[in-house]
């Protein structure tokens, strides 16, 4: 009898799988704090927005997002370091079997996506 469905991965799997997902998670903090730093100089200037940067049109409208995009880069930050820590301390030529909630932590299972009810 089978308690309950588990994957078996790796080490070396999810070494790799791990070093995609930080270097995803860096990329994307990167790329929300140049955001910010554009749209805080263009906001900040004397100069009128650029109506073809729809970031920028946001930014307008949305007094708060400037915040939101140094909130996001904050969590893709945090996740980066979160899951190098997984990744350091991963044991070599192991076979790790994963539940749900492992794969969830690891980012090899789907997000959930987000109704009203939520």
């Amino acid at each position: 009898m089978i308690d309950g469905f588990r994957i078996d991965v790796t080490a070396e799997e999810l070494l790799s799988h791990l070093d995609a997902r930080i270097k995803s998670h860096r990329e994307a903090a990167e790329e929300l704090d140049s955001n910010r730093i554009r749209i805080e100089a263009a906001t900040s200037s004397n100069r009128q927005p650029d109506p073809d940067d729809d970031e920028e049109q946001l930014a307008l409208c949305w007094p708060g997002y400037v915040e939101d995009l140094e909130r996001r880069a904050e969590r893709h930050r945090h996740r980066e370091a979160a899951l190098v820590f997984l990744r350091d301390h991963i044991v070599a030529h192991e076979i790790y079997r994963l539940g749900e909630p492992d794969l969830r932590l690891l980012e090899l299972w789907p997000r959930r996506a987000c109704t009203a009810a939520d």
